[in-house]
């Protein structure tokens, strides 16, 4: 974050929003804290609420900026809902209160023999002496469009308002309905100031009693930032109003909800103890909390330079160079793909698979568009093209793939980073096959003596290669400037960089994926017979395949996962048991990027009440006992741990 951002100047930004793109100053918000177009899909939908509705008028409109809201591609909400612990409703549900024409929509809650609303919940309407209307209006219904995750409070808009774009925003509180914000829009702004600071930022509270034990740092606050230019935040009746500074936030919480009288968010550490020392807050390190979400850092590499005779850097090698400057063949289209229909200039990738019997071509939309020749229609030459839209960014490499024998696939990327996955009689996965936060420079798909395989360059210089059938994966830092590759089914990847000479790579499958055989065997266990913390089994294999990464943190993130989800003192867990003899095969590999804490988990499984998980246990400390000379003192004390652990108890034989 090299630019600094300061929110004191926000109500500026806010003013000059004005007659500009609606989503305009939100997409530059969610961008600045951190928020990323995770590629793929939305995985919340505006009809997959959880909110119950008291009825819906199919009469009023629904307005524009709502149902812009759900179709942004900047709508974070629906690609990542869980940043927001919010219910939504679609379409928006009537609250009708005891002044409203409650007749004119049919009301589940209605006793028809006394007339009353037995929900006392829905005698808190809009009144008449609520300034929001006219005491005279004749439509005091409200339009409730999303609540807060307990339904302790909700959002709405006026029935009055549906016609108008982007109407004014409610929000009910223990005093009735008040104004949140002057436009739909402006309320998803704000909910956004609201939310993604505390994931993506650093962040430090102080308590109320704190706060009144010095009202000074109320009066440096005011002296010393600025207001956002946003209504006060009341949801859980916290009354807060925002301020801004250099690259930081500052919610001051004034009312009897506000559990900390001051939030501050920093984009940076920096930023956050800024404002701690300019308000002169006392603080410890224990107060400072990071960000709960960081993004993959990118790879610092040198641009691609290999020649004859190198080998990778792991002593073990995974590939070795063969040659260089021998271009491969070429796939050759057969006659039936030669006239493909004419293509776009807007075109910015191609490929063709091995048999020259699928093509896929990418434009600067995102589209990807697919034709296909078999030999039931040679005759009549290639299909009609297929189109997706699968990207939000230009697609900038393509490759076609045969997952097997019956169905062919297509893998794009795009200028953002994302790669999707298409197998062509089916739609395509939703969520991203890959993402990270550099674009794809390259692609290439064959089918190797282990089955079809995947690979992918992106600009930072790293190379991953996948077998599909297991899901293993393979992490190549090979260098920058890489601007083709093919791999061929003898196991020979070609890397062409800036230079433009190919570069033959022969790569060594076994090594190359040394938990290929464990994965496949992962696949042949009914884990969703199994019971974990969370329920059925369904998430341990996944976890189990991600401990073998090579990137250390989705490694440390899976066995901590797993943890929660094995390690128990409660009765009823069976899952812990089956995972233990991959989680000791993992153990013995001395490349794994979590030993130390894979060890105790392995240990605190074999601690945990349940006679089949000593068992378990117990039967692989035999292959993880030589683990006591480990040259990590974290390893040896780990060791001990799970002897300890494996030692017989009172009554066991």
């Amino acid at each position: 974050m090299a630019q600094i951002i300061d929110y004191g100047q926000f109500a500026e930004r806010l003013r000059q929003q004005q007659g500009r793109p609606r989503w305009e100053l939100l997409d530059a918000v969610q961008r600045e804290w951190g928020y990323e177009d995770p590629g793929g899909e939305p995985v919340a939908s505006r009809w997959g609420g959880e909110n119950s509705g008291y009825g819906i008028d199919e009469s009023l409109p629904i307005p524009a900026a709502l149902a812009e809201w759900w179709d942004s591609p900047v709508n974070s909400f629906s690609f990542r809902p869980r940043l927001y612990w919010t219910h939504t409703q679609w379409p928006p549900s009537i609250w009708v209160d005891e002044y409203g024409e409650r007749d004119s929509v049919e009301d589940p809650y209605e006793d028809a023999e006394d007339d009353t609303i037995s929900d006392p919940a829905r005698a808190d309407g809009l009144p008449k002496d609520n300034p929001l209307l006219p005491p005279d209006a004749p439509d005091r219904r409200i339009c409730i469009f999303m609540s807060e995750y307990q339904y302790c409070n909700q959002w709405g808009y006026l029935a009055a308002e549906a016609s108008h774009p982007d109407p004014r925003v409610l929000v009910s509180t223990g005093g009735g309905w008040q104004l949140q914000s002057r436009s739909l829009s402006e309320f998803f702004l704000q909910l956004a100031l609201e939310r993604l600071p505390g994931t993506y930022g650093w962040t430090l509270k102080v308590r109320r009693a704190d706060v009144e034990a010095a009202p000074a740092v109320v009066e440096r606050l005011t002296a010393s930032y600025r207001e956002l230019g946003l209504l006060p935040w009341q949801e859980l009746g916290c009354d807060a109003l925002m301020y801004g500074g250099p690259d930081a936030l500052i919610a001051h919480g004034r009312g009897p909800g506000a559990g900390f009288a001051l939030v501050i968010h920093g984009r940076t550490r920096e930023a956050l103890l800024q404002v701690v020392e300019t308000l002169g807050i006392a603080w410890t390190e224990e107060d400072v909390n990071p960000p709960s979400e960081v993004p993959e850092p990118l790879e610092v590499l040198g641009p691609f330079a290999l020649a004859d005779g190198d080998t990778d850097d792991r002593g073990r090698w995974r590939w070795r160079v063969e040659s260089t400057g021998i271009s491969p063949a070429a796939a050759t289209a057969p006659a039936a793909l030669h006239a493909l229909p004419d293509r776009t200039a807007t075109t910015t990738a191609t490929a063709l698979d091995e048999d020259g019997t699928l093509a896929a071509a990418g434009d600067a939309e995102g589209r990807v568009h697919v034709w296909e020749s078999t030999a039931e229609v040679v005759a009549d030459g290639p299909s009609a093209a297929v189109s997706k839209s699968l990207h939000r960014a230009p697609v900038t490499a393509l490759a076609c793939v045969r997952p097997d024998d019956a169905h062919r696939a297509v893998v794009s990327g795009d200028a953002h980073g994302v790669l999707r996955y298409w197998r062509t009689d089916r739609d395509p996965r939703p969520l991203p096959f890959d993402r990270r936060r550099t674009a794809v420079t390259a692609l290439t798909a064959s089918c190797l003596a282990t089955g079809p395989a995947v690979a992918c360059a992106w600009a930072d210089g790293l190379v991953r290669i996948w077998d599909l059938g297991s899901g293993a994966v393979a992490r190549l830092p090979l260098g920058t400037g890489i601007t083709d590759m093919v791999l061929e089914s003898d196991g020979t990847l070609y890397v062409t960089g800036q230079s433009g000479r190919p570069v033959a790579l022969r790569l060594d499958t076994a090594r190359l994926w040394p938990h290929r055989e464990l994965q496949l065997r992962l696949d042949d266990v009914d884990w969703g017979s199994y019971w974990s913390a969370r329920g059925p089994a369904h998430a341990v294999p996944g976890l189990i395949g991600k401990v073998a990464s090579d990137h250390k943190k989705t490694a440390m993130d899976a066995v901590h996962d797993l943890y929660r989800l094995l390690v128990s003192k409660s009765s009823g867990l069976t899952a812990a048991a089956p995972a233990v003899p991959f989680l000791a095969e993992l153990m013995t590999d001395p490349d794994n990027r979590a030993r130390p804490t894979l060890l105790l988990l392995i240990a605190d499984i074999a601690d945990c009440d349940s006679a089949e998980n000593r068992t378990a246990v117990r039967a692989v400390l035999p292959a993880l006992r030589h683990l006591h000379d480990d040259p990590l003192p974290s390893i040896k004390w780990a060791a001990a741990e799970l002897e300890k652990h494996c030692a017989l108890r009172p009554g066991e034989e």
